[in-house]
């Protein structure tokens, strides 16, 4: 009866709790236990299907923000990480991935919807490298979502490098090429770093919130923009992914970072001009996590819902 039931709801939470309670004391912290609690009561966990991916690509649904995480190799890479109210989202997502360490964190630009989220994640997890673009003084932000960030990196010690157009970085047999910033622009969203990550034969193109005249810089850069996965720019607005850009790219999965809010995004013709050369879009909003595998020859994508 209703007695039973309820002794029974008892017990899963009094084991629940008495789970955290133990698993807290070890090491991972708070949010190393959400990894041990899924396995240990059987719950289903989106992102277990890149277990035994030898790449993967995962794209949050963050609202109208981003939040990435590429992983090869056991190396991990963090694109972003949401608003400040996302963070702890972003935290546990990382934790039910077995994550300990992120190898390089990027902050494509220091908007607070993109860079907002990347207090939590540092404070909760080792970080060995923090990227961020280099931005003339009289852009660069002054409100809490960047200050905070900057305050935690120099409270872990952590410098905030600069990348550019042309450098490289390891992750693991994957290739993180930076495209961009090519040059100082007077917009931040401009200055996005932009990245291409490349393993084997597959690639994918995260292009932060560039918009048209970052999109130039590229095409005029002369880099090879080829991706078979587009992160479209600037969440689906019609300031990025214009027809040049686009048929420079020719993406064969376009992922859309957005939010359900009736803002316009993303917006109709940019997704008709990706829809029209073939490309299959998926978007957080409809799709919820969006999950891409590689093996270095072909992609398979997966999403939440």
């Amino acid at each position: 009866g209703k007695r039973k039931r309820r002794a029974l709801v008892f017990a899963f939470l009094l084991a629940a709790f008495l789970s955290g309670a133990v698993f807290s004391l070890l090491p991972g912290g708070f949010f190393g236990t959400w990894h041990r609690l899924f396995s240990l009561f059987g719950l289903t966990d989106f992102s277990r299907n890149a277990d035994g991916a030898p790449m993967a690509l995962h794209i949050l649904p963050v609202g109208k923000a981003d939040a990435i995480l590429a992983e090869c190799d056991g190396k991990y890479l963090l694109v972003d990480g949401g608003t400040p109210d996302r963070g702890e989202q972003v935290c546990r997502y990382l934790a039910r991935r077995g994550v300990r360490k992120i190898d390089f964190v990027v902050n494509t630009h220091p908007d607070s919807d993109h860079i907002g989220g990347l207090k939590a994640v540092l404070e909760e997890f080792p970080a060995e490298r923090f990227f961020t673009p280099e931005l003339p003084p009289d852009i660069t932000p002054s409100d809490f979502a960047y200050t905070d960030v900057i305050d935690t990196l120099r409270e872990k010690k952590i410098p905030a490098e600069h990348l550019s157009a042309g450098e490289e970085l390891s992750l693991g047999k994957a290739a993180v090429q930076v495209l961009a910033p090519v040059r100082a622009h007077k917009s931040v969203n401009d200055n996005s770093i932009v990245l291409r990550l490349v393993y084997g034969g597959t690639s994918f193109l995260l292009m932060g919130d560039a918009e048209a005249e970052e999109e130039d810089d590229l095409l005029e850069s002369g880099a090879e923009l080829r991706s078979d996965i587009l992160k479209v720019g600037h969440h689906g607005s019609k300031t990025s992914s214009t027809q040049a850009f686009l048929d420079a790219v020719r993406p064969r999965f376009a992922a859309v970072s957005v939010e359900a809010d009736g803002n316009g995004l993303p917006d109709e013709e940019v997704l008709g001009r990706l829809s029209h050369m073939g490309a299959a879009v998926s978007r957080t909003d409809v799709s919820g996590t969006l999950l891409y595998l590689s093996d270095g020859k072909q992609i398979i994508p997966k999403t939440e819902r």
